[in-house]
Protein backbone atom coordinates (compact mmCIF):
# COMPACT_ATOMS: atom_id res chain seq x y z
CA UNK A 1 0.00 0.00 0.00
CA UNK A 2 2.93 2.34 0.70
CA UNK A 3 4.17 1.86 -2.88
CA UNK A 4 0.75 2.90 -4.19
CA UNK A 5 0.66 6.01 -1.96
CA UNK A 6 4.18 6.95 -3.05
CA UNK A 7 3.26 6.47 -6.69
CA UNK A 8 0.07 8.55 -6.30
CA UNK A 9 2.17 11.38 -4.81
CA UNK A 10 4.71 11.12 -7.63
CA UNK A 11 2.03 10.91 -10.33
CA UNK A 12 0.14 13.94 -9.02
CA UNK A 13 3.34 15.99 -8.60
CA UNK A 14 4.53 15.13 -12.10
CA UNK A 15 1.16 16.16 -13.57
CA UNK A 16 1.77 19.90 -13.16
CA UNK A 17 3.15 20.30 -16.70
CA UNK A 18 0.91 17.76 -18.44
CA UNK A 19 -2.12 19.37 -16.85
CA UNK A 20 -1.98 21.93 -19.67
CA UNK A 21 -2.54 19.08 -22.12
CA UNK A 22 -5.50 17.95 -20.04
CA UNK A 23 -7.05 21.38 -20.24
CA UNK A 24 -6.41 21.47 -24.00
CA UNK A 25 -7.98 18.05 -24.48
CA UNK A 26 -10.95 18.98 -22.29
CA UNK A 27 -11.57 22.11 -24.33
CA UNK A 28 -11.23 20.12 -27.53
CA UNK A 29 -13.81 17.62 -26.30
CA UNK A 30 -16.18 20.48 -25.47
CA UNK A 31 -15.74 21.94 -28.97
CA UNK A 32 -16.16 18.54 -30.63
CA UNK A 33 -19.29 17.84 -28.55
CA UNK A 34 -20.77 21.11 -29.68
CA UNK A 35 -20.05 20.36 -33.35
CA UNK A 36 -20.60 16.58 -33.39
CA UNK A 37 -23.18 16.15 -30.67
CA UNK A 38 -22.63 14.48 -27.34
CA UNK A 39 -20.47 11.37 -27.48
CA UNK A 40 -21.73 8.04 -26.24
CA UNK A 41 -19.46 5.80 -24.17
CA UNK A 42 -18.16 4.07 -27.31
CA UNK A 43 -17.25 7.40 -28.92
CA UNK A 44 -15.51 8.56 -25.74
CA UNK A 45 -13.54 5.30 -25.54
CA UNK A 46 -12.54 5.65 -29.22
CA UNK A 47 -11.32 9.19 -28.55
CA UNK A 48 -9.38 7.94 -25.53
CA UNK A 49 -7.80 5.13 -27.58
CA UNK A 50 -6.75 7.64 -30.27
CA UNK A 51 -5.14 9.87 -27.66
CA UNK A 52 -3.38 6.93 -25.99
CA UNK A 53 -2.12 5.64 -29.36
CA UNK A 54 -0.54 9.03 -30.15
CA UNK A 55 1.00 9.26 -26.67
CA UNK A 56 2.48 5.76 -26.71
CA UNK A 57 3.74 6.13 -30.32
CA UNK A 58 5.51 9.39 -29.47
CA UNK A 59 7.03 7.99 -26.29
CA UNK A 60 8.11 4.76 -27.99
CA UNK A 61 9.68 6.73 -30.85
CA UNK A 62 11.54 8.93 -28.37
CA UNK A 63 12.72 6.24 -25.92
CA UNK A 64 12.01 2.79 -27.26
CA UNK A 65 9.16 0.46 -26.39
CA UNK A 66 10.45 -0.87 -23.06
CA UNK A 67 13.06 1.59 -21.76
CA UNK A 68 13.39 1.24 -18.01
CA UNK A 69 16.91 2.71 -17.74
CA UNK A 70 16.86 6.42 -17.02
CA UNK A 71 18.77 8.27 -14.35
CA UNK A 72 20.77 6.51 -11.67
CA UNK A 73 18.30 7.25 -8.86
CA UNK A 74 14.85 6.59 -10.26
CA UNK A 75 14.36 5.45 -13.82
CA UNK A 76 11.34 6.78 -15.65
CA UNK A 77 8.45 4.37 -15.99
CA UNK A 78 8.36 2.09 -18.99
CA UNK A 79 6.33 3.52 -21.88
CA UNK A 80 4.07 0.51 -21.36
CA UNK A 81 3.26 1.89 -17.90
CA UNK A 82 2.16 5.10 -19.59
CA UNK A 83 -0.35 3.40 -21.91
CA UNK A 84 -3.30 4.96 -20.15
CA UNK A 85 -5.97 2.55 -21.40
CA UNK A 86 -6.87 1.16 -17.94
CA UNK A 87 -6.71 4.51 -16.12
CA UNK A 88 -8.38 6.70 -18.75
CA UNK A 89 -10.80 3.94 -19.76
CA UNK A 90 -11.99 3.29 -16.22
CA UNK A 91 -12.24 7.05 -15.55
CA UNK A 92 -14.43 7.46 -18.66
CA UNK A 93 -16.61 4.51 -17.63
CA UNK A 94 -16.98 5.93 -14.10
CA UNK A 95 -17.98 9.34 -15.48
CA UNK A 96 -20.41 7.69 -17.91
CA UNK A 97 -22.16 6.01 -14.98
CA UNK A 98 -22.09 9.19 -12.91
CA UNK A 99 -23.67 11.45 -15.53
CA UNK A 100 -26.65 9.12 -15.70
CA UNK A 101 -27.48 9.74 -12.04
CA UNK A 102 -26.10 13.24 -11.25
CA UNK A 103 -27.72 16.54 -12.19
CA UNK A 104 -26.52 19.95 -13.49
CA UNK A 105 -23.89 21.67 -11.32
CA UNK A 106 -23.46 18.72 -9.00
CA UNK A 107 -22.91 16.46 -12.00
CA UNK A 108 -20.17 18.69 -13.42
CA UNK A 109 -18.40 18.95 -10.06
CA UNK A 110 -18.60 15.21 -9.45
CA UNK A 111 -17.45 14.54 -13.03
CA UNK A 112 -14.21 16.42 -12.42
CA UNK A 113 -13.70 14.77 -9.05
CA UNK A 114 -14.45 11.22 -10.20
CA UNK A 115 -12.48 11.50 -13.47
CA UNK A 116 -9.40 12.85 -11.69
CA UNK A 117 -9.57 10.47 -8.75
CA UNK A 118 -10.15 7.31 -10.78
CA UNK A 119 -7.52 8.27 -13.37
CA UNK A 120 -4.72 8.94 -10.88
CA UNK A 121 -5.45 5.95 -8.63
CA UNK A 122 -5.62 3.49 -11.54
CA UNK A 123 -2.56 5.10 -13.20
CA UNK A 124 -0.59 4.61 -9.99
CA UNK A 125 -1.74 0.99 -9.67
CA UNK A 126 -0.85 0.38 -13.33
CA UNK A 127 2.65 1.82 -12.92
CA UNK A 128 3.29 -0.21 -9.77
CA UNK A 129 2.14 -3.39 -11.56
CA UNK A 130 4.23 -2.73 -14.70
CA UNK A 131 7.30 -1.79 -12.63
CA UNK A 132 6.93 -5.02 -10.64
CA UNK A 133 6.59 -7.03 -13.86
CA UNK A 134 9.65 -5.39 -15.41
CA UNK A 135 11.65 -5.89 -12.18
CA UNK A 136 10.69 -9.56 -12.04
CA UNK A 137 12.06 -10.06 -15.55
CA UNK A 138 15.40 -8.42 -14.69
Amino acid sequence: MKAVRTQVATTVASAAGPYGYTITLGGSVALASNALGPPHLGSALLMMLGAVAAFVALEAAARGVVDTHGGDDAPPPSPLANAHVPSAGLALCAVWGLVHIAHAGTGWALTGFVATGVYFIVAALQRVAIDALVASRS
